[in-house]
């Protein structure tokens, strides 16, 4: 195995992925974000410290990607997400 691939590997593990699914949910919670704005939210410089966790949330269906933007910094279009489940309903009635 490479020295890069030890490395990544090592990193990898040494994440708290709760603890960093848990700050990712908390800042997305009633809001529509990208991945940038979660991370710079939670004082992330780095976009790797949210991009693979927003990657196995959304595959885990707890969050959902709802559309699109430009990034603020890039001026490329990036996916926005938002916590599953924290859309209003378009319509409020049931049983009618």
């Amino acid at each position: 195995m490479s020295i890069a691939a030890e490395a990544r590997q090592e990193g990898h593990a040494s994440i708290d992925k709760t603890a960093r699914y848990a700050m990712i949910l908390g800042e997305l919670r009633g809001k529509q974000l990208t991945a940038r704005e979660i991370a710079y939210n939670l004082g992330f410089r780095d976009l790797n410290a949210v991009k693979p966790r927003l990657t196995e949330l959304a595959k885990s269906g707890r969050v959902v990607r709802v559309g699109k933007r430009k990034d603020t910094v890039t001026g490329v279009t990036v996916s926005v997400y938002e916590v599953a489940g924290d859309r209003e309903p378009l319509c409020s009635k049931t049983g009618t």
